[in-house]
């Protein structure tokens, strides 16, 4: 008869796989909103627009066919180099603004200097990011009002308050940001997959990584048995049976043979909190064929306790850490991967 104390391995399995599946549900849910948020869509597709003046607040990335604009006299570079001139039109008593690559608006000519602009642009379409007035703008404003024996306030009050900035379109940044959040949706829909698909049968999760699904679906059964006999060591959420070593932790589950074993030992580490001075023990066991199975976040004392539980098993497995046991682990390894050469019978012995 079962009872509320009974502890059931697969029950486990399941708890740790539903609270696995909130991150990628989490992480799907935020990285979709983003993908609303950012505007990929824009970006990829450009708003076209005809004339400076036609360009909005509410556009995000625009292409913009203007008609004609002239040079303020003021260049910027972004922060790879590229230089970008700022240009300027006139109409009804309203200025717009645009900041426009240099290797759009170049002046050709023998004599003229590599940075050399057209003083005025027509006819000229160009891709840019709608932005309010920034720092480097109002630099500008402040030297290019001097320049007209005007005041900064006076341009600013027939300024139409947008920048058409192609310095500030950056596509392969977006597309870089985009290609990012998706293929980071796809991970944690995996996750969210895989982990599901484990809740709904978790005899699939990997409760001992050298063993394939059948061998995991009767280790998982036999040590069950033993667990349900109520004939084990019990430190903290880890089991010691005769035969398995079960660790059914809240960061996993696993399950060990212990004929399987040769050796185990632990290692301490520092965690990130430099504040606790305490170290966390990881439980190495190292197996027959030299597979390496980790048991993570043990404290001094459980590493301890679970060290001398194993010891007292019926079987012969070395414990502690040396170069002397390494070595004798080492040999046992290499004799278990030998071939075995049955010897020729002589004549004689027939």
């Amino acid at each position: 008869m079962e009872t509320e104390d009974r502890i059931v391995i697969l029950d486990h399995i399941k708890n740790i796989c539903k609270r696995k599946c909130i991150l990628p549900v989490v992480a799907i849910i935020l990285l979709v909103a983003l993908l609303f948020i950012v505007p990929f869509g824009s970006l990829l597709n450009p708003k076209d627009v005809d004339g400076i003046f036609n360009v909005k607040s509410s556009d995000n990335f625009v292409e913009v066919s203007t008609k004609k604009m002239k040079y303020t006299g003021y260049d910027v570079k972004n922060g790879l180099g590229t230089k970008f001139s700022y240009y300027y039109a006139l109409k009804d008593g309203k200025c717009a603004f645009a900041l426009i690559p240099q290797n759009l608006v170049k002046a050709k000519g023998k004599n003229l200097p590599d940075d050399a602009v057209k003083e005025e642009i027509s006819n000229l379409t160009f891709k840019a990011k709608v932005i309010k007035p920034n720092r480097p703008f109002n630099e500008m404003i402040s030297q290019f009002s001097k320049d007209l024996n005007w005041t900064e306030e006076g341009i600013t009050s027939i300024s139409t308050g947008l920048i058409a900035s192609s310095a500030n379109y950056h596509p392969y940044r977006y597309i870089f940001c985009l290609i990012l959040i998706l293929v980071l949706i796809a991970i944690a829909v995996a996750r969210l997959v895989i982990n599901y698909r484990r809740y709904k049968n978790p005899y699939s999760f990997v409760v001992c990584h050298y063993l394939n699904t059948e061998e995991r679906r009767e280790l998982i059964d036999e040590a069950q048995e033993e667990l349900d006999s109520e004939n084990y060591l019990q430190i903290n959420a880890t089991y010691i049976t005769e035969n398995y070593f079960i660790d059914l932790d809240n960061s996993g589950a696993f399950i060990i043979p212990l004929r399987d074993v040769i050796w185990v030992f632990r290692l301490g580490r520092r965690g990130f909190d430099i504040r606790k001075h305490t170290l966390t023990y990881t439980i190495n066991f190292i197996t027959r064929d030299g597979e390496l199975m980790r048991i993570p976040k043990k404290s001094s004392d459980e590493a301890m306790a679970i060290m001398k539980s194993i010891k007292a098993t019926e079987y012969d497995i070395i414990t502690g850490h040396s170069d002397a046991k390494r070595n004798m682990a080492l040999e046992i390894i290499k004799r278990n991967q030998e071939p075995v050469v049955e010897e020729e019978k002589t004549e004689e012995e027939i």
